[in-house]
């Protein structure tokens, strides 16, 4: 399950940094916070998942909570291989999860 299911206030800082308040299973909610270039990067122009520091790549970078189930897609403009940009998105919720109130990084690709 995607780690917006069980967060609120989902939201993105200094253009990297996923912050959110996610659910223990007790029910209380804890603030967490997640460095994407830690595990989110770039080639070709798109984003790639198991690589780095997407952030030095990118610019007109946002979060916006998407469709019914609000589904948390990053946005950016992301550097290509010809010194152009290109515009990619990617659901978070894909490799991060919420793991008893904090945000976790999963392999998923």
């Amino acid at each position: 399950m995607g780690f917006h299911k069980s967060s609120m206030d989902i939201e993105l800082k200094n253009g990297h940094v996923l912050t959110a308040y996610c659910r223990r299973p007790t029910g209380e909610a804890t603030y967490s916070e997640l460095n994407l270039d830690d595990f989110l990067g770039t080639k070709r122009g798109r984003f790639a998942w198991s690589a780095e520091d997407f952030s030095a790549h990118a610019s007109d970078v946002f979060l916006e909570l998407e469709g019914p189930t609000h589904e948390p897609m990053l946005h950016a403009a992301l550097d290509d291989d010809e010194g152009g940009q290109h515009m990619d998105v990617v659901n978070l919720a894909d490799c991060i999860k919420n793991e008893n109130g904090r945000l976790r990084y999963m392999d998923c690709f």
